[in-house]
């Protein structure tokens, strides 16, 4: 062969992203590319040499070139490397004139993608056998747990109770965090109730009307009341509540002059409104929630006492979502497939991105894993959301942080150092993922070779939607 001829074939299979691998006719090397150094991970002096040689030394669990030279035919088969791919070797013998074996050329293809994205399908037909069977075996306890997802104690203990609440007419205070669902607890007390057929449920949120409207919004007003008013005056929030529930959001927002007059509509069961001088009976059965500690705001004078004590006849208190990590899953799936329906779209939740959503810690509650739903059903572009999928403050939130100073190690919980260091190294290489998307930059990033990071990912089970990148 030419000079000029070798240095064409040497360029050519270099630029072939599987391993190539030639033998003479008794198994010597005489070419291979950096593509079968990468997915092997057997040293370039090594592999010049005969091919019995990396049998004897246990660098490949078998030989499809010494096949190929014993039969004479094109032999394929899965072979284990140094580097810890597996790869599929297809031999083909090369013959001259005469039909005298001269060659035999060996085409290395790294499964480690296939086998990853094959475990990743398992994985993802395991889970959702799991969905299928948690939603088959899901009893509801009642009407109220068909909208509300609640696998906690706590939760099913508030919905057994909601029927029996709402049948009463006694006043209903509910506390708990923002984004809890108190307005929805709120919506099935008057469902369970008879006011659902003679009367509305009427929302009032306190800390989104003005505090220069809320009395006339509230109240309504009479025909010129005030500058600008209409001149036949205007119902206000409580008369269209009027034999139904109205329901006030944020009720410790309302200024002392409002919580007043809010005492008398409780106490005499008629309004008066602005700019009026004939109350008005109303019957109207109130449901209250909050997101303060009134109490605190009675012994600091900010709040009624009386009017605490008369809207506090039932409290309700929703735990924050953090504190009932069993509801998650059943709430996910619930989001998922409202949002799926919305949007016409069918996805499902990689394992470790639900783990991702268990973990955190869910400080807008219920209302924020409604929205991140949401958000992941529009813009994921496969069909099974991922763990890198999920907004980047939760998938990094979820990660075991490693002590930064010796001084807080009592404060912390101690991790083996077995799982700090993998979890330090999951963390560090889904970050890479993400930043660089490909194998070859993520690779470069990280300070190692593929065939490492190849190893590295299956050990660690980490998912990689990424194409190979030959740099």
């Amino acid at each position: 062969m030419s000079q000029c001829l070798e240095m064409t074939f040497r360029s050519m299979i270099s630029s072939i992203s599987d391993g190539i691998y030639i033998t003479d006719s008794e198994g010597y090397c005489i070419a291979h590319n950096e593509a079968f150094l990468r997915i092997t991970g057997i040293p370039a002096n090594v592999v010049s040499g005969n091919v019995e040689t990396l049998l004897d030394n246990h660098l490949i669990s078998d030989s499809v070139t010494l096949e190929v030279i014993r039969s004479g035919q094109r032999v394929s088969k899965v072979i284990s490397y140094p580097s810890g791919c597996e790869a599929l070797v297809t031999g083909n013998p090369s013959f001259d004139e005469e039909g005298n074996l001269v060659n035999v050329v060996c085409e290395v293809r790294d499964l480690s993608e296939l086998n990853t994205l094959k475990d990743e399908l398992k994985r993802a037909k395991q889970l959702n056998k799991q969905y299928r069977e948690i939603i088959r075996n899901y009893n509801p306890v009642n009407d109220a747990a068909q909208k509300i997802s609640a696998r906690d104690l706590k939760m099913q203990s508030i919905l057994d109770e909601l029927p029996r609440i709402g049948d009463s007419e006694a006043t209903v205070l509910i506390h708990g965090e923002s984004g809890v669902g108190k307005g929805l607890i709120a919506s099935l007390l008057h469902e369970h109730s008879n006011r659902r057929i003679k009367g509305k449920f009427i929302k009032v949120d306190c800390s989104a009307i003005p505090s220069s409207l809320i009395e006339s919004e509230l109240f309504g007003y009479e025909g010129g009341a005030f500058t600008g008013a209409r001149r036949e005056g205007k119902a206000g929030l409580l008369d269209q509540a009027n034999h139904g529930t109205a329901f006030m959001d944020e009720i410790g927002e309302l200024s002392p002059f409002l919580q007043v007059k809010l005492l008398s509509v409780l106490q005499d069961h008629k309004i008066l409104r602005v700019g009026g001088t004939t109350p008005l009976p109303m019957d109207i059965r109130f449901v209250c929630a909050t997101n303060r500690d009134l109490e605190k705001m009675v012994d600091e004078g900010t709040f009624r006492k009386d009017l605490y004590y008369r809207l506090n006849v039932i409290p309700i208190a929703i735990p924050p979502l953090r504190e009932r990590k069993d509801d998650i899953f059943g709430l996910t799936l619930t989001f998922l497939e409202k949002f799926c329906k919305k949007y016409r779209r069918s996805l499902s939740f990689a394992p470790a991105a639900m783990d991702s959503l268990y973990e955190y810690s869910w400080p807008g509650n219920v209302r924020e894993l409604e929205n991140v739903v949401e958000r992941l059903v529009v813009l994921t572009q496969t069909s099974l959301i991922g763990k890198l999928d999920l907004p980047e403050k939760i998938w990094q939130a979820t990660h075991v942080m490693v002590p930064s100073e010796p001084s807080h190690f009592n404060e912390r919980k101690v991790i083996p150092l077995k799982e700090a260091v993998a979890a330090t190294e999951r963390h560090s290489i889904e970050g890479a993922f993400l930043q660089n998307k490909h194998l070859g930059p993520t690779a470069k990033a990280l300070g190692v070779d593929i065939s490492t990071l190849l190893r590295k990912c299956k050990k660690l089970g980490i998912r990689r939607t990424t194409t190979i990148e030959i740099p």
